[in-house]
């Protein structure tokens, strides 16, 4: 139960079908039209009808290559969408071949790096996972100076391009309810959700200490822009009050559907892919982003990653307008190329933890505290859950 292995709030909803994705506009076919050799060979273009800047012709002929790169994600939806949108026409455009694995794993990839045999190409690392592996010396640095020869560098969120990552997708944790108890009226902050006589019913949250540190801190009415840094006794205290109120810790987050489609509890903190995906499928669920918990992944290279020199091509493919516009259409994370979001149908907008009105409601992790003190909280965690 580490703290750099665990996926705080990562979780993937059913994956529509490609041709019948909500908002996505396109199907596999006409999307690999667009983005395929084709386009790279003649020059098309890849505005594709989405209203976005195409890239010249002549810049992505640096993606030509050969070999093959393999991909560490973490699986579900998301990782099938990126397949579909980033991959597969990745390869089919370059020559390179693509697979992916999972899970990401830093302590994995120290003994890969120790043993001279690295499987792994690129990684989809949470921002905790990066700094822990900074800090290791396990990662290359990011190729800004080719990947801004294809996607220019005012399109990408600054807050994401770090030395050795660059922002792959942001996902959140929500607060979530049981319609048939609560109406469109559940609680609208952590507060309101820790009170058991105004909201009865069964409470389930994340076996692990991020989020949870921060959901108790806001139960116990600590302001979001005050948690950081955060005061580590007064996590454990704000957790003791809350423990007695929670019925169930979710020790997988993929348990998070069928717990929803079930009815097994009434009360979550649970990752909004999953919330929106069973509020789409049954109207069962709702929730609100007030005080939702945002945490960013990044793409990393190992440093000796036999595919290192394709994976920074893959970034910089994934990075382009119209594959970030697709993926975005489809599934509810934030991306880094920000040009993108003016052409997401806006249904699909108003479901991203990024879209504004629900920006200025989050909290973002901060990976640098969680870095810096994952050891000491990761051995209080394991003592606090084992008592019960």
């Amino acid at each position: 139960m580490t703290i750099e292995k665990s996926k705080s709030t990562r979780s993937d909803p059913v994956k529509a079908p490609a041709s019948t994705a909500p908002g996505s506009g396109i199907d596999r076919r006409s999307f690999l039209g667009g983005m395929g050799a084709a386009s790279l060979a003649l020059g098309t273009g890849m505005a594709g009808g989405f209203g976005v800047k195409p890239a010249l012709a002549q810049d992505l002929s640096l993606l030509k290559g050969s070999g093959d790169v393999v991909v560490c994600t973490w699986g579900g939806a998301s990782t099938d969408t990126m397949k579909e949108v980033w991959f597969e026409p990745f390869s089919e455009a370059t020559g390179i071949n693509v697979t992916s694995t999972s899970v990401p794993d830093i302590a994995k990839l120290e003994v890969m790096e120790g043993m001279g045999n690295v499987e792994w190409d690129l990684l989809d690392a949470e921002g905790t996972q990066m700094e822990l592996a900074m800090q290791k010396g396990l990662l290359q640095p990011i190729d800004y100076d080719m990947i801004f020869k294809i996607v220019p560098r005012e399109q990408i969120d600054p807050k994401v391009i770090k030395e050795y990552g660059v922002g792959s997708v942001a996902f959140s944790t929500v607060i979530a309810w049981n319609t048939g108890l609560f109406g469109s009226e559940g609680p609208q902050n952590w507060t309101e959700w820790a009170d058991t006589t105004r909201f009865k019913g069964r409470r389930a949250l994340y076996a692990q200490p991020r989020p949870s540190f921060e959901i108790a801190l806001m139960a116990a009415g600590v302001p979001p822009e005050k948690i950081y840094p955060i005061n580590i006794d007064d996590a454990f205290k704000a957790l003791d009050a809350l423990k007695p109120k929670i019925d169930l810790w979710v020790e997988k987050t993929s348990q998070w559907g069928v717990l929803m489609q079930n009815g097994e509890v009434d009360l979550m903190g649970s990752s909004l892919s999953r919330t929106l995906d069973e509020k789409k499928r049954t109207g069962s669920i709702d929730f609100t982003f007030n005080q939702s918990i945002v945490e960013q992944d990044y793409w990393v290279i190992p440093k000796s990653a036999p595919g290192g020199a394709n994976a920074q091509k893959i970034i910089a493919w994934a990075l382009m307008a119209q594959g970030q516009l697709a993926f975005a259409s489809r599934m509810p994370f934030n991306v880094a190329n920000t040009s993108i979001y003016g052409d997401i149908p806006k249904e699909m907008q108003q479901q991203l933890p990024g879209y504004p009105e629900n920006a200025a409601r989050n909290l973002q992790i901060d990976q640098a505290w969680w870095t810096a003190n994952a050891e000491q909280v990761r051995l209080r965690w394991l003592d606090w859950m084992s008592k019960g």
